[in-house]
């Protein structure tokens, strides 16, 4: 019950993770259910959807499916559908029922690649996790079973985290792409979005890895245990910010330490407070790399992260807090101890004070496309921008 939420919708979904992964690959990708988890992804988490030729399908799930538990059903859409797409993988992504009658993907999949000899892949997802878990099943699966180890090469990275969940259609990491080019990196693999299956393969090869959300912090991980690279989390939020990390990025490919990206002049340190106190509301490791660009750009040092979609240590600092319930949020917020509350639109209601001000930042897992008009760019110098746009009319 304390999972109840009267004024929130409900944030994007592992199921929806898992789909955005294989997104840009040529893909069978089954979701299992009577159409409704299917509607929710291609309507309301994924942007991409419209337009494109993505092979996104329902299974169409039925209640005497469910009772019965009639698996070759399911095995002979899946072969029906591969032999008119001639796909690379197929790929089936489970929901709330399945779960419910306990629905044994992976081993649907390995009996469907037998009959089939085409790679296939089986995600237990339930829809009761966030996005940020679906996608990392999906993306080391995909690691797992098509990127060998192999020879690293100096000055390739690949960027991990990029979904637009968290990045809308890819702007940020466009930019990001861009910037590391023009410093003289090779962008190996942007996991996931525009990335192809060749990319994949050569993931391996990467000198060091950049995780740039939740995501892309478990993603980073894994390949760290299995290919040894080391990872830099977190995104250059702020015009001075940006080049402090690629500071921090040039000493990671250099040491092959994992590293996460902060104020090393400042975070965890004692120092005199200065500006408005500050809640980030929203994923961990964007709202961390903002928290970064308002101490360096703003010199604001009272800013604290709140974790909606759950909190990795590694990132937290004395006063972030984890926000897994909408009553979490409404009492973080309405706590009296912030001046200024910067999340996604669909947040304002919870706030209930009048002496705090509010600064929407869209995030796509919890607004959709009702959110996008309050998209901002917080890259590089866009970030001071953003900000500065924004002081005035907040009164700071």
């Amino acid at each position: 019950m304390a999972r109840i939420s009267l004024w929130l919708p409900p944030f994007s979904p592992d199921y929806s993770g898992a789909a955005a992964v294989l997104f840009d690959l040529k893909t069978v990708t089954a979701m299992h259910d009577g159409s409704g988890c299917t509607g929710n992804y291609t309507g309301y988490d994924e942007p991409r959807w419209y337009g494109s030729a993505s092979g996104i399908f329902c299974s169409g799930l039925r209640e005497i499916d469910a009772v019965l538990g009639d698996d070759e059903k399911l095995i002979r859409k899946m072969i029906r559908a591969a032999e008119d797409i001639r796909p690379d993988i197929l790929a089936l992504i489970g929901s709330p029922v399945p779960m419910v009658i306990g629905a044994d993907l992976a081993g649907i999949a390995r009996e469907l690649e037998e009959r089939t000899g085409i790679v296939s892949m089986g995600f237990n997802t339930t829809g009761t996790a966030y996005y940020d878990k679906g996608a990392y099943m999906a993306a080391a699966e995909l690691l797992r079973r098509f990127a060998p180890a192999g020879e690293r090469r100096p000055g390739r990275v690949n960027i991990l985290g990029a979904l637009p969940m968290d990045f809308y259609k890819g702007r940020e990491t466009a930019l990001l792409k861009a910037f590391l080019e023009d410093a003289g990196y090779e962008v190996g693999l942007t996991l996931a979005m525009d990335y192809t299956l060749e990319q994949l393969r050569r993931a391996g090869t990467a000198q060091v890895n950049v995780a740039v959300s939740r995501f892309g912090l478990l993603t980073a991980r894994y390949m760290e245990r299995e290919y040894g690279i080391p990872y830099l989390c977190g995104f250059p939020a702020g015009e001075q910010a940006q080049q402090g990390w690629l500071a921090a990025l040039e000493r990671t490919a250099r040491e092959q330490v994992s590293r996460i990206w902060e104020d090393a002049d400042s975070a965890g340190s004692a120092r005199a407070e200065a500006g408005p106190s500050i809640l980030i509301v929203g994923e961990q490791v964007m709202a961390a790399s903002m928290r970064t660009g308002f101490r360096r750009e703003m010199g604001f040092s009272r800013v604290a992260v709140g974790c909606l979609y759950g909190a990795e240590k590694c990132l937290m600092e004395s006063g972030d807090v984890n926000l897994p319930t909408e009553r979490d949020i409404k009492a973080a917020v309405n706590s009296g101890a912030y001046d200024l509350v910067i999340a996604d639109p669909f947040l304002k209601c919870l706030l209930e004070r009048e002496n705090v001000g509010f600064l929407p930042f869209a995030q796509y897992a919890v607004s959709s496309k009702l959110g996008t008009g309050a998209q901002a760019s917080v890259f590089g110098v866009n970030f001071n921008r953003w900000f500065q746009s924004k002081k005035e009319e907040l009164g700071i």
